[in-house]
């Protein structure tokens, strides 16, 4: 009986390993040199662990930070995109509409897409039924608290949007020059990815239809929770990524950050006296018993329509995001939440363990739970960067007090973008309803 499990054994061992192998099949043209733009950093780990196995292709990888321009120019130009480029999920569609992109399904079928990355992740990388590229980093919203200041004034980390409120409102009133959170002016990506994580979307894309409905009831529940604590005085908004915002993370004055997964490598590096004060919590759900999340940013590996081999780069931008010789590199040196592949299970418990930074919390375990709880997605709006200049406007407007009611924005906004979309010729609308 012994034998026949050791048997059995072996044999679910060996299908396994052929099945990863058929991830990733044998490279069959001409040996080639691919160029990749891509601004996270040490992607040269991963990229000499791929030419280990495929020394047939060649990858040489340029780094000039956030590219965007500089790719549009080329695309404009009919030449000059590098063979992979490196975008973000948000702006990935709109690169998709303006041709940047070539599909890759003959060499990663849809099938094999899912069982690596999972079908909640297809929209971040293809559009009727054509796959462009592969998912990376995660940007699974993750709640970022001061222990310190929880500690201080007996805060709860809260699980419900109920609680949060109740939470901020108790500081408030213990320490009104604090902060318990202050989300961004603009930077669409908080506002989308919170709508998300509370279970709903405000556009998508289906059948060759672009689907826009701001004010369904998620997102206007959404914007009257977040509105009346704004317009209370409880919370404030604040303008990101500058020297004031960095230093109310780093001397203690912001109890709170709810934001993507790749927050907690930007706080060690931006925030290095604030070591060990941080600690990471799955966000608050709308309610209890509705568990789920969304994502605030995160980035894919797409193949250019430039590019002059794309079965090359198929099998370059697949192995880069899935393989675990990658993965490790990804985390080890990119220092990324290479969460979306599911072969990040396989090397889970080997990179999870305590983080100093964030006061010995294993918070790799953390973010992976959080980013199981995605599990949902939808595709962005080809135009968001008019939509993101669109929301920092109104939300300017708000502050300075020209919009009276937070809540006022949503279908102001809505308005903003449907005139967008047409203005740029898009008439294949669909307002008022999701697919």
């Amino acid at each position: 009986m012994k034998r026949i499990l050791v048997g059995i054994l072996i044999l679910l061992l060996l299908s396994s390993c052929a099945s990863a192998t058929d991830y990733y099949p044998e490279y069959t043209g001409e040996p080639v040199t691919l160029t990749m733009w891509a601004w996270t950093s040490n992607e040269n780990y991963s990229i000499e662990e791929f030419e280990k196995v495929y020394p047939n292709i060649k990858v040489i990888w340029e780094d000039f930070g956030v590219h965007y321009d500089k790719a549009q120019t080329a695309l404009a130009a009919g030449s000059g995109l590098p063979d992979v480029l490196m975008i973000e999920y948000s702006f990935a569609p709109q690169f998709m509409d303006l041709g940047a992109f070539q599909p890759i399904n003959k060499w990663l079928d849809e099938e094999t897409f899912v069982k690596l990355y999972g079908e909640a992740s297809l929209g971040l990388c293809s559009m009727d039924g054509e796959i462009y590229g592969t998912p990376q980093d995660s940007g699974a919203n993750a709640l970022f608290y001061r222990k310190d200041i929880f500690d201080k004034y007996g805060l709860k980390v809260p699980t419900t949007w109920d609680e949060y409120a109740e939470q901020a409102r108790k500081l408030k009133a213990a320490a009104p020059d604090l902060e318990f959170a202050a989300p961004p002016i603009g930077y669409a990506l908080v506002w989308v990815g919170m709508i998300w994580g509370a279970g709903g979307k405000l556009f998508d894309y289906h059948d060759g239809n672009w689907y826009i409905d701001f004010t369904n009831p998620i997102a206007e529940e959404f914007f009257e929770f977040w509105g009346e604590l704004f317009d209370e005085g409880i919370l404030d908004l604040q303008m990101w990524w500058n020297p004031d915002w960095y230093s109310s993370l780093n001397e203690g004055k912001t109890a709170t950050v709810i934001v993507g997964s790749w927050f907690g490598e930007w706080l060690r590096y931006n925030a290095p006296e604030s070591a060990g004060q941080w600690r990471v919590a799955v966000p608050p759900f709308i309610r209890k018993g509705e568990e789920h999340n969304g994502m605030i940013g995160g980035s894919g590996f797409y193949v250019t329509s430039h590019c002059k081999n794309p079965e090359a780069a198929a099998i370059f931008v697949n192995w880069l995001n899935s393989h675990p010789d990658s993965l490790r590199c990804l985390h080890r040196y990119s220092n990324l939440p290479i969460m979306v592949s599911t072969r990040y299970e396989e090397i889970l418990d080997e990179i999870a363990g305590p983080d100093e930074f964030f006061g010995g919390q294993n918070i790799v375990e953390e973010l992976w739970h959080a980013h199981e709880l995605v599990n949902t997605t939808f595709v962005a709006l080809p135009i968001w960067s008019n939509m993101d200049s669109a929301l920092s406007l109104l939300l300017q407007d708000y502050v300075d007090g020209k919009i009276q009611r937070f809540a006022d924005i949503l279908p102001v906004w809505e308005k903003q973008v449907i005139e967008t979309m047409e203005e740029f010729g898009y008439t294949n609308l669909i307002v008022g309803e999701l697919p």
